[in-house]
């Protein structure tokens, strides 16, 4: 079992969100220690179960898509793990998780006003599902571009294993390292691009690449290895500042605790995740918080592990893949 994670394990979390192709070496230098010492904490996030796996996304902008977060109320006559199933079976659905409270919070895609009514009907004509609560959210969006042959001969070996090396990725695509390190230079394979959950212009320019069409992407259970994770519902006070205002006042009041942040596109609303190594410590930051400075209101709820799901980005790729012959 691992313990709480420390604001290395944090960084290395940040790092591998915004572009999981970033080499051991890079973080070493960026951490300070050695690139061996990186690794054995890699290992030791996937061992534990914290660190899933690799991807590739399609960014929103590719498919013309909004993300969202929706809250399902529930009467509990349904099996949890049938219910959460079904909801995944959407594409819509990349993500989906029970609260302590006994409610769903799920994250996805849609595409335009159609789209969004479809999964809203979907969703609130789930057996055992009453009250729907659906927010757009304020992320970055990415590039658009039209992918070259050679771009998609990569994608294709990419999306088996997003850190796939050069070496192999030249060896399985009978391609060049020179044309691999080009075509990962045009994708935004060798850089950051923005974290999946920046709230938008959240990151200054020269801190990221927001105009690529991919994004090199890391799935996480923040649950796993001994950690307590917390979903923190805030609304904020909008004459007092905006939600990257809220955001960055989360991240420096905890610096460890606070992981990530998402900003509804509607209301005065954060939806912020906490992640904490015992009850106790929970309980400091929820009263603390209810004394922020742009807090007028907090919810805080257990996430229970969440479970991951193809959703409309990884599906787009897939499906170009598939007309490209791959």
């Amino acid at each position: 079992m691992v313990s709480a994670m420390d604001l290395i394990d944090k960084g290395i979390f940040y790092a591998l969100d915004a572009n999981c192709r970033v080499s051991y070496e890079a973080l070493a230098r960026r951490f300070e220690i050695s690139a061996n010492a990186i690794k054995k904490r890699v290992t030791k996030l996937q061992t534990s179960g914290i660190l899933k796996r690799f991807s590739v996304w399609l960014s929103l902008s590719m498919i013309d898509a909004e993300m969202i977060v929706a809250f399902l109320r529930t009467d509990g006559s349904q099996d949890d793990e049938l219910l959460i199933n079904k909801i995944g079976n959407n594409p819509m659905i990349h993500r989906a998780a029970y609260l302590s409270n006994g409610d769903i919070v799920t994250f996805g895609e849609y595409n335009g006003a159609n789209g969004l009514n479809e999964l809203s009907r979907f969703l609130r004509s789930q057996e055992g599902v009453g009250e729907v609560e659906i927010h757009t959210l304020l992320t970055e969006k990415g590039g658009k571009v039209t992918f070259t042959p050679l771009q998609l001969k990569v994608l294709n070996q990419l999306r088996k294993n997003a850190r796939m090396s050069i070496v192999d990725l030249a060896k399985y695509t009978g391609l060049t390292a020179r044309t691999i390190r080009r075509v990962l230079e045009q994708l935004g394979g060798n850089r950051a691009t923005a974290r999946a959950f920046a709230i938008t212009s959240e990151l200054h320019p020269e801190e990221r690449a927001s105009k690529e069409p991919v994004h090199f992407r890391s799935f996480w259970n923040l649950n796993a290895g001994g950690n307590i994770s917390y979903a923190a519902r805030i609304t904020y006070a909008e004459d007092k500042g905006n939600p990257s205002d809220l955001a960055g006042w989360l991240q420096e009041k905890y610096p460890v605790e606070h992981w990530y942040s998402y900003a509804s596109a509607s209301d005065p609303l954060l939806f912020s995740t906490f992640v904490v190594e015992n009850v106790g410590i929970f309980e400091k930051i929820h009263q603390s918080l209810k004394r922020g400075p742009m807090v007028d209101s907090i919810e805080m709820l257990v996430f229970y592990p969440q479970r991951h799901f193809k959703g409309l980005r990884e599906i787009r790729l897939e499906e170009m893949l598939n007309q490209a012959g791959f």
